[in-house]
Formats: structure tokens, sequence, C-alpha cells
């Protein structure tokens, strides 16, 4: 009976730690991906802000994203990050979409 009660104790003890090491390794997975979230969203805004400042300064949204980095001095990481930046005209607003490159 005392041998069993001590292998049932044993059970129950290896499947909590592996519970708790499952649960660690999600929390570390989902951990990195809000951080990879902000980064992109870090660079969404930074082109953003670029385009309403030459907008404000020049009174027309730039025409591509090149005119920002050679006129605004914006910095992109073009080995980590797509931009897809779309414009549609001096006085509208562009639309832009930020994604990081998988396998980086």
């Amino acid at each position: 009976m005392e041998k069993k009660r001590v292998n049932r104790l044993t059970v129950l003890s290896v499947i909590l730690f592996v519970l708790v090491v499952v649960w660690f390794l999600v929390s570390v997975g989902n951990a990195g991906s809000a951080a990879d979230k902000k980064r992109t969203d870090s660079v969404y805004n930074t082109v953003m802000n670029g385009a309403v400042l030459c907008y404000s300064i020049e009174g027309e949204y730039p025409p591509d994203i090149d005119y920002l980095i050679e006129n605004y001095g914006l910095i992109l990481d073009s080995d980590k990050y797509i931009v897809d930046y779309r414009y549609f005209g001096a006085n509208i607003r562009p639309t832009v979409v930020v994604a990081e490159k998988t396998g980086v």
C-alpha cells in the first residue's frame, strides 16, 4: 500500500513538472511574439510619422518610401522588414503595411 502511494506521488510530481515546463515554454514563445509585434509596430509608426511630417512641411505626402529615406533620413532595415507603401495622391494619406521577414 505504501509503495503504491509513493508511485502515485512520483507520477503526479512528474506530470506537474511537465506541465510547468510546457507552461514556461509557451510563455517564452508568447513573449517573443509580443516583442516582434512591438518592433514591427515601431517601424510602421516611424514610416507613418515620416509621411505625416513630410505632409506638414511640403503640403503633400511622399510619393514613395525612398523619398522619406532620401529627404527625411528614414532608416529601414530592409534585411529584416518588408514595407509596403501605397501612395494614392498628394493629399491622400498613404497606406503602410510592415511585415517582418521570416528566417532572418
